[in-house]
């Protein structure tokens, strides 16, 4: 799956508040490939705090469900 600029996810830390941007398509496959509860965002482990968890701040996956951090 190609990835453009315009299709990006930005994600926040919830400990340090550390923003990354995500292409929507690596989000979008880890989401599904999950398995786990649709209600629950896609998170990642934070790469600056090693510690803390990003999340998307505005995501909204392939069965329509809206996150907002």
């Amino acid at each position: 799956m190609a990835t453009n600029n315009n299709s990006m996810v930005l994600f926040r830390c919830t400990k340090c508040n550390f923003e990354e941007q995500i292409p929507k398509d690596v989000v979008d496959y880890f989401d599904i490939m999950d398995g786990g509860d649709p209600s629950v965002p896609p998170r990642f482990d934070c790469q600056n705090c090693s510690s803390g968890k990003i999340q998307p701040v505005h995501y909204v996956n392939h069965d329509g469900f809206v996150y907002k951090l």
